[in-house]
């Protein structure tokens, strides 16, 4: 076909092949690197730190190594086509020194006062495994600073004996003080079945919390109040697979979750 064509209609298809050969190399590129391009629109790793279910030598055992800032850290880590986060901690891993539990979970570089003003984070994921223990932490409220070992507010998706298989309940857990153990568990929502989207919203204000999930249509909601012992102490967001097995030598046990969109303000 080439050999019948007109000088000026060769030279311009031959450019055009040339240009498109070049744009695929680069959309290739990005691929291998970043993801297709749809996931520029996707979930975003900004403003967030990764804490690691391994050492800072790779190894699944000894203290969780941390990534700064937030990046693809594949297998705990991954981007889908489509923009999404797939998250996975397995029970055999290393973990932090103020819990036995692995984690793949991701860390907002951006703290505030407790009670200072109105703070929000929304997610909306899907849950895939639950770990043997049937209860994963995906969304917390977390003490910063001199607190960093605290946990304030914690959000789980949990089965219980009460659930149907494949379904799932989400539960909300407050600390009462920052220096005494103890704390109150309420339930959120249930019948949030596994392999389907739900969101949540956590909202922290001088008043307190309010937490809402809603899956399939149905929304539920619980609203406690801030304690006074947390007012003005350094607190943080913090999203993923918290899996809730303590770690063991599990070749397939863990969490794997995809978070599907995420803002955190």
């Amino acid at each position: 076909m080439l050999g019948r064509m007109p000088v000026g209609r060769r030279r311009a298809l031959i450019a055009a092949v040339a240009a498109t050969a070049v744009v695929g190399a680069g959309a290739w590129g990005i691929s291998a690197a970043q993801g297709p391009a749809s996931a520029a629109a996707g979930v975003s790793l900004s403003g967030f730190t990764l804490t690691l279910p391994v050492d800072s030598a790779g190894q699944q055992s000894g203290a969780a190594s941390t990534v700064s800032p937030a990046k693809i850290t594949a297998p705990w880590l991954t981007r889908n086509a489509d923009g999404s986060l797939t998250f996975f901690a397995p029970t055999k891993g290393a973990h932090t020194p103020h819990s036995p539990h692995p984690r793949t979970e991701l860390v907002s570089t951006n703290d505030f006062s407790a009670g200072s003003g109105a703070h929000t984070m929304t997610a909306t994921m899907v849950m895939q495994q639950l770990p043997s223990a049937q209860d994963i932490i995906i969304g917390q409220i977390h003490g910063g600073g001199p607190i960093s070992s605290v946990p304030l507010l914690m959000l789980h998706y949990r089965h219980t004996s009460a659930d149907a298989a494949n379904s799932g309940r989400v539960t909300l857990t407050v600390r009462k003080n920052p220096t005494v153990p103890g704390s109150d568990t309420s339930t959120v929502l249930t019948n949030v079945p596994m392999n389907a989207a739900f969101s949540y919203t956590i909202t922290e204000n001088a008043a307190g919390f309010t937490v809402t999930a809603t899956s399939g249509g149905q929304t539920g909601r619980q609203t406690v109040p801030l304690n006074a012992s947390f007012k003005g102490k350094d607190v943080r967001f913090q999203v993923g697979d918290y899996q809730q097995t303590p770690a063991d030598n599990s070749p397939t046990d863990g969490g794997r979750l995809t978070v599907n969109a995420l803002t955190a303000n």
